[in-house]
């Protein structure tokens, strides 16, 4: 049989436990906006040609997906009324 020990706290061993870290103090509205201003300064803003050409490729990677959903839809539709002799 295997034996387990548990670990305790010797108070006779001289370690101190650390200080307890300080809460931090809350500092309002007005150091929430400009902790807000100091973020919005490190953002990189995409420039107007980056923003149009990525909406293009959202529609048209929309369109794509629309174009194949019908497709698989059609195949199915078809296949069903096969299947169940409607067709």
């Amino acid at each position: 049989m295997a034996e387990t020990t548990k670990k305790t706290a010797d108070a006779g061993d001289g370690k101190e436990l650390p200080a307890p870290v300080p809460t931090r103090r809350r500092g309002g509205l007005i150091q929430f906006y400009n902790d807000v201003i100091r973020e919005m300064k490190k953002v990189t803003w995409p420039t107007g040609k980056e923003t149009w050409l990525t909406t293009v490729m959202v529609f048209i990677m929309v369109g794509l997906t629309v174009v194949f959903f019908f497709m698989v839809d059609t195949v199915l539709t078809f296949g069903e009324r096969f299947l169940i002799g409607a067709g």
